[in-house]
């Protein structure tokens, strides 16, 4: 099985897992590249941002049992200065931060009032990681009044936990997802074991993975690999906020493929250590 991987720090631990499960079959890649892996058949699942999966309903079906989610992400933060509480924010983001780019637009609408403008750049200034947020004041016509404005100072939002209080669920950051109408049995089947030994042995692969300190602690404590009922209510909740954001045309049901029904495809939270938040 070939699979194709949003190559985001947050899926870091689950994407380890799966090089080791299939060495030399899993394709990192960038958020611009990873569904469309899946859909010129060059992967037979792909990890993919969670909007993108959901919004992408009619070309892909969603795999279910396993993703990624968390209630904090050190790695995607939105550093605002004195625009916090501003009528209007202007966000500037390279092509891998266009979903955390839209999750920073809902995070500001619903939770600040405040309308964003989202501007995606071919990159970011140098030294900005390419999944970095920049807040950037607007002029009248919503154009950029300096790229590099607010980006040194402020309140750094942790948008995972911005979600979690506006929502009240754990952010889904990444599913899998397969072509549309295709057996994917033997995938569920696979990927869910694949999550249950890492979820089994999390403290003996942290020890003998390289992470660092922000990566071992979100391993060990943070990091949700069951879609549970939790993640399926907050997937719920973005199904809404896509749709009042006009990224999808309609309100979408949360729907996933399923094994045989004498098979249980879920991950069960209950079997997940006590370190997994949630």
């Amino acid at each position: 099985m070939r699979i194709a991987v949003w190559n985001n720090p947050v899926n870091e631990s689950l994407i380890l897992a799966l090089e080791e499960a299939y060495p030399g079959a899993i394709d990192r890649l960038p958020l611009k590249d990873v569904l469309q892996a899946v859909l010129d058949n060059q992967a037979d699942v792909a990890l993919v941002p969670s909007d993108q999966a959901l919004s992408s309903q009619g070309q892909v079906d969603i795999l279910p049992a396993v993703g990624v989610s968390s209630w904090t992400n050190p790695w995607l933060s939105l550093v605002v200065g004195n625009q916090l509480g501003a009528a209007t924010m202007g966000i500037m983001h390279a092509p891998d931060g266009r979903s955390g780019a839209l999750l920073a637009a809902l995070v500001l609408k619903e939770h600040y009032n405040t309308v964003v403008a989202l501007h995606e750049q071919p990159a970011l200034p140098v030294g900005l990681s390419e999944h970095a947020l920049i807040t950037v004041p607007l002029d009248e016509g919503d154009d950029l009044v300096s790229p590099a404005s607010g980006t040194s100072e402020g309140v750094a939002l942790d948008l995972g936990q911005e979600w979690a209080e506006m929502a009240g669920y754990p952010f889904v950051w990444s599913l899998f997802v397969g072509r549309k109408d295709e057996n994917h049995d033997d995938a569920i089947r696979q990927l869910r074991d694949v999550v249950t030994q890492l979820d089994q042995h999390r403290v003996a692969l942290e020890r003998a993975w390289d992470l660092d300190e922000i990566g071992s602690d979100f391993f060990l404590n943070h990091v949700r690999l069951a879609v549970d009922d939790l993640a399926i209510a907050s997937l719920t909740q973005l199904c809404d906020h896509l749709f009042y954001y006009g990224v999808t045309d309609e309100v979408l049901p949360v729907q996933f493929v399923t094994l045989p029904a004498d098979e249980d495809a879920a991950v069960h939270p209950d079997d997940a250590p006590e370190s997994i938040d949630g």
